[in-house]
Parts: structure tokens; C-alpha cells; sequence
């Protein structure tokens, strides 16, 4: 699709308590990305976070997946990608 450079995520990241929510632009498309509760609780790091903490930390845990998101948006064949936890091996 694209190389990670020309990919940009939009400022606005939601969680909802059960997925963050954060949207990628590429030069051709918009694409949703969700990243589940299960693949945030599969990093050490985030592993013992509680729901107001991922709230607050939201941003941050997207940017620490970054690499991840942009290695899966560069399979994406759809406007909706979800970075699961086997994607992080």
C-alpha cells in the first residue's frame, strides 16, 4: 500500500473501555485502526492498566504502536484495520 512515512494518525484517539480508536491518513485513504483491550493487556508495560488509565494513557499507547499499526496498515486491503496481539510478535 504505502511506506510509513506517508502514513499520519489523526490527534483525536478515543477508547471506549473496550478498544482505542485512532484514524490513519495515507496520500490515497482514510483508514479506521482499532487496538483491542486484549492486544493493549499483552504488552508488560500496559498489562496491569485500568480502564481510566488507558483513558489517560491513550495517546501514548498508540504511539508506542505505532510501528505495529504502520506495519499492518501496510497489508491493509480495507478501510478498517485491528491490531491484534499476534501482530505484535
Amino acid at each position: 500500500m504505502t511506506d510509513g512515512t506517508s502514513i499520519q494518525f489523526e490527534n483525536d484517539v478515543q477508547f471506549n473501555g473496550e478498544c482505542i480508536t485512532v484514524w490513519a491518513v495515507t496520500e490515497q485513504r482514510r483508514i479506521k485502526c482499532t487496538i483491542p483491550r486484549a492486544t493493549i493487556d499483552s504488552l508488560p508495560i500496559f498489562r496491569d492498566l485500568v480502564t481510566r488509565e488507558i483513558n489517560r494513557d491513550r495517546r501514548g499507547i498508540v504511539d508506542r504502536l505505532r510501528p505495529a499499526l504502520v506495519a499492518k496498515l501496510g497489508r491493509a486491503r480495507s478501510d478498517t484495520v485491528e491490531l491484534l496481539p499476534q501482530d505484535l510478535i
